[in-house]
This record gives C-alpha cells, structure tokens and sequence, in this order.
C-alpha cells in the first residue's frame, strides 16, 4: 500500500489514505481519461502516465511489427490491426504496471477490451493485481454515449469537417495536374487509368488528395509498376518538421488544449519546408503527399509550393468524386472505422470487457472534470477509509 495525502480543499473530510496503486482509468476515446488523470494527479500528487505513448518499447520486446501496423492503418485495416496489437497489448499492460505500479494509467480504448477469452482473463489477472479501475463513460444509454463521442470526435478546420476542408479547398486543384475519380474503381483499376493518363516519360509521379483518398495504397500499386521506390511523406516528415523546431511534446500539449485543429495549425508552419526537402532528396520515384502537404491558406505556402511542383508533370489529384459533396460522404464512410462490423466506439462502448474489469463506472455527460475527479477522490475514500 502507499499513503497518499490529499491536498487541501480537495474534499470536506481530509485525511491520509491507503490507496493500492496503480489507478487505471479506461474507456472509449474521448471519453475524458486524460483530463481527470492529470486533475487526480494533481490532486493525489500522484505521476500519471498514458500507457500507449510508454508501449512501443514493450511491443517491440515481443516483435511487434511497427510498419505492418503502419500499413494496414493506411489500408483501413482497423479490424485486424486491432487483433493483431491484442497480445502486444497485454504484454505492454503486464510490464506497465510493474514499471509504473505507482502511477495513475490512462489506457487508451483498445488496451482495455479483448475479444480474445485467453487475453481477457491475462488482462483480468493484471487488473486485479491493480488497486481500482475506473471506467468513464458518458452515458449509460449506449446510443446517447455515440452520440457524444461523435461530437467530441469530429475534426474541425476553418468551421468545416476535415474532409469537406480538404475536398472543397482549391489548393488541391489548383496543384495538380491530373484529376483522376476512384468512386466505384479498384485500387488497381485506379492505377491503369493513372498510368494510362499521365506523361509516361516524366521522372515522377506525385500523389495528392485528402484523407482516405486511397494515395499509399495507389502509390504502393504504381511504385509496384513501375519499379519504382515508393516514398511516402506521411513517413518521413517528422525528420523535415523537427529540422525546422518542431517538438512532440508541444505538439501532444497543443492536442490535449486545442484538439486535432490546434494540431493541424501547428503542423502549416513545417508543410512547405517537408516538401521541398523531400522533392530535394528523392527523384525518380512514386511521391504520395499527406493530405495537409498539398492545402495551404497562407498564400505564400501556396506559392512557394506551387513553385516547387511547376516542373512535375504528374501531378495526380485523386478524389473520389467529381461531386463535392459525394465525394465527402464516401470519404467519411472510409474514415469510419469498423471492429466486428460495428463502428469502433460502439464495439468498445457495447463489449463486455471494460464493465467486467472496472471497480468504478462513471457517468461524465453533463458533469464539469472537477465534479467527475470529485466523485472519484470520494470513491477513493469509501473504498479506502
């Protein structure tokens, strides 16, 4: 047992109390984990740590595979890359809470439900060696929690959908050279038509388009074709973003304050730069840009961009549809991910692991983080007084 000393004020009755450690919380994304583990952190002068930014080391120790996992999240694989991390992710919990057993654990959705019944009762085992797991959730009406979810997931940029942004900002259009529709089209029939329409003798192929366009699957084909290495900017931009400052805890502070929005803006300032140093340093291959490297609101971004990839013949936009608007619903479709069948928040929300392994459910709509660490800290006491 280790004493913890609540600070003051932080409920009417302040005493020490013995709390097992580690503290788990789990539950969907978004559900709040990371907001009340640094407020009970604070509160209980207790480390907290996230448990997937500590499991890569963990994983690999066991043989995880980082750029099959890579793949297949680009592929849209969300079924088997989820049952693929499972043992990885037992593993990473075990050593976690040995390592960290004086810690408050945020795990994020996926470490805390296991359809596998060999993983679970693994999983089960550890949490019971853990002093209280707590399962936040935001309503106990499943339909009413996906619906908050939702809300809180959505990506916004400029007061629109991130894909709506990037389907409807001219920069794409204004870039490329080719615009080739995949609506109702293999990957490989995308790629014949691709080869079909471009200057065969022009030294590269530049992919861009919006999230979920298919361009790493498409550019895999054609680098396939061609003989051609396959360079993917997506992979190699943090080496470009950090040679011009940037930093990934900013960039992780900027995500907890701002959402993906704040990141999206902090990311504009390095776009330009990754470009020109990839086309410096890779010629005669298939390029597929990040769905950010080709949209540019600052105009001399664009221009300096635009400057870059005068001289590339093959530009090839894809995009779903020549309808805007069909375009952004097949590409929200293709964003959704799936386990099982089901909507990834509705798996986690519906499957029995997290209710068998929580010593605490906590419903969140309609409380403020202070009333929800509250309602924990006086858990706390009851279970530990």
């Amino acid at each position: 047992m280790l004493f913890v000393i609540l600070k003051d004020g932080a409920m009417s009755t302040n005493h020490d109390l013995s709390i097992k450690l580690p503290i788990l919380l789990i539950g969907p994304q978004r559900a709040g984990k990371s907001t009340i583990g640094k407020l009970l952190s604070e509160q209980l002068n207790l480390p907290f740590v996230h448990l997937e930014k500590i499991s890569e080391n963990y994983w690999q120790e066991i043989g995880c595979d980082k750029t099959l996992v890579e793949q297949a999240w680009e592929d849209g694989q969300s079924d088997w890359v989820y049952r693929y991390m499972m043992p990885f992710d037992v593993h990473a919990l075990k050593r976690a809470v040995v390592e960290y057993c004086n810690y408050i654990i945020e795990l994020a959705a996926p470490q805390s439900v296991y359809d596998d019944a060999e993983l679970f009762q693994q999983v089960s085992s550890v949490f019971q060696s853990c002093g209280h797991v707590i399962l936040l959730l935001p309503s106990e009406d499943v339909e009413e929690s996906l619906q908050i979810l939702q809300q809180r997931t959505r990506a916004m940029i400029n007061g629109m959908e991130i894909n709506e942004y990037f389907v409807k900002h001219h920069s794409n259009y204004d870039l490329a050279k080719y615009i080739i529709y995949t609506k109702d089209k293999t990957p490989q029939q995308t790629s014949e038509e691709i080869l079909a329409t471009i200057k065969p003798n022009a030294s590269d192929i530049i992919l861009i388009g919006p999230v979920r366009a298919g361009k790493s699957t498409i550019g895999r084909i054609l680098a396939k074709k061609l003989q051609l290495p396959q360079i993917s900017m997506d992979i190699l931009r943090w080496n470009y973003y950090q040679a011009r400052g940037w930093d990934k805890q900013q960039q992780q502070n900027i995500a907890e304050n701002e959402g993906f929005a704040g990141v999206y803006r902090y990311w504009k300032q390095f776009e330009a730069y990754a470009v020109e140093r990839l086309l410096q340093e890779h010629q005669n291959c298939v390029i597929d840009f990040g769905a950010g490297h080709s949209i540019y609101e600052d105009d001399a971004d664009f221009h300096h961009v635009s400057e870059l990839l005068a001289d590339y013949a093959n530009v090839v936009l894809l995009m779903p549809s020549p309808d805007p608007d069909e375009s952004v619903m097949i590409l929200n479709q293709r964003l959704t991910l799936t386990i099982n069948g089901m909507e990834e928040n509705r798996f986690f929300l519906t499957h029995q692991s997290n209710y068998q392994l929580a010593t605490l459910v906590i419903y969140t709509h309609l409380k403020t983080p202070s009333q929800i660490k509250d309602e924990i800290l006086q858990y706390l006491e009851l279970t530990n007084s």
